[in-house]
């Protein structure tokens, strides 16, 4: 017998009927997942230990100089005719690219060259200036320093008695860090470097000292050519000069005095010898006398010096000085 065809959908009823009553089989549960150890948490690091401070200085030591092409002040500077002028005395104020310091109220007491020095501190790494005074005109730079500096800003001529008015610019410094402390006007010697003939003699001449003194000059007119107006005893007359030849030297010295002014003591130094002699009436002022005080005895090359300085004033002025000659007394 032929078994009729099956359908598809024959075949589905009996694939349900197959299923029916068959327990279904729980599937197996899904395992926990895996729990990771967790890591402790690191311990937070010590801060570091605050580092030491650094001892203050004690010895606060001035490097204003160091490196510096200035040359240097010598430690045994006289004082004597040096012309300070501190802050109260000039005249400041500020513009809109310039600060403005006026001297107006100088009056020369007496001709002369001098040297110009600055005197200051500076808070800031430079600072320009521009300084007139009578033909100095000079642009400087300042560098920075804390301790008080002193700066040569140039040689100048005092002409003539009277007033003698300067100024100085410097870019604004507002805030403070520019202190002038002082400008002073310092002697210096107005004629050439003194050096030693080919015979050993030194001839110190009247233009080539340098006037430590509130009155007394070089006389620069032909008919004198001489250190007079000598009527303070403090004042006194240096000569720097190059000895090449070392050696034992006659002292002659001269000198004029007149109008009854005789009778001053006067002292010619050198180093720490010391020759004395007291003034006779020479027939004037400008009557030169040759006179010889004696010997000195130089015992090293180099660099001397040596000074004419009155001891008293009998009268109105002590002398007047051309030169001094130093001759090889062997």
């Amino acid at each position: 017998m032929i078994r009729p065809f099956l359908t598809s959908a024959t075949l589905v009823l009996a694939f349900a009927l197959c299923s029916c009553g068959k327990k279904q089989e729980a599937s197996a549960p899904k395992p926990a997942p895996e729990t990771k150890p967790v890591a402790a948490a690191p311990a937070p690091a010590a801060a570091p230990a605050p580092a030491a401070k650094a001892p203050e200085p004690t010895n606060l030591v001035d490097m204003s100089d160091f490196a510096s092409t200035e040359p240097l002040e010598r430690k045994d500077l006289p004082s004597r005719g040096i012309i300070a002028f501190g802050p109260e005395a000039h005249d400041h104020s500020n513009g809109a690219h310039w600060e403005n310091y006026v001297w107006t109220k100088f009056k020369a007491k007496r001709w002369g060259k001098y040297q110009v020095r600055l005197t200051y501190t500076l808070r800031r790494s430079s600072l320009g200036l521009q300084f007139r005074m009578g033909d100095l005109v000079v642009k400087k730079t300042l560098q920075s320093s804390m301790a008080p500096t002193k700066l040569s800003l140039g040689e100048v001529y005092i002409k003539q008695e009277g007033d003698f008015p300067f100024a100085m610019l410097t870019p604004p410094t507002d805030d403070g860090s520019f202190n002038l402390i002082e400008i002073a006007l310092v002697p210096t010697a107005e004629g050439d470097e003194i050096k030693q003939a080919a015979d050993g003699s030194i001839t110190l001449l009247a233009k080539d000292a340098t006037t430590w003194s509130e009155n007394m000059r070089f006389e620069p007119k032909p008919e004198k050519n001489c250190l007079g107006y000598w009527t303070e005893a403090d004042d006194f007359a240096e000569w720097e000069f190059d000895v090449t030849k070392p050696g034992k030297y006659k002292v002659t010295v001269s000198y004029g005095c007149g109008g009854g002014n005789e009778g001053s003591e006067v002292e010619l130094k050198q180093g720490t010898q010391s020759l004395k002699w007291t003034t006779k009436d020479t027939g004037g002022f400008q009557k030169w006398q040759e006179v010889p005080l004696g010997e000195i005895e130089i015992t090293v090359a180099g660099q001397q010096r040596l000074v004419i300085d009155p001891v008293t004033k009998a009268k109105a002025a002590a002398l007047d000085v051309q030169k001094v000659v130093l001759t090889p007394a062997g």
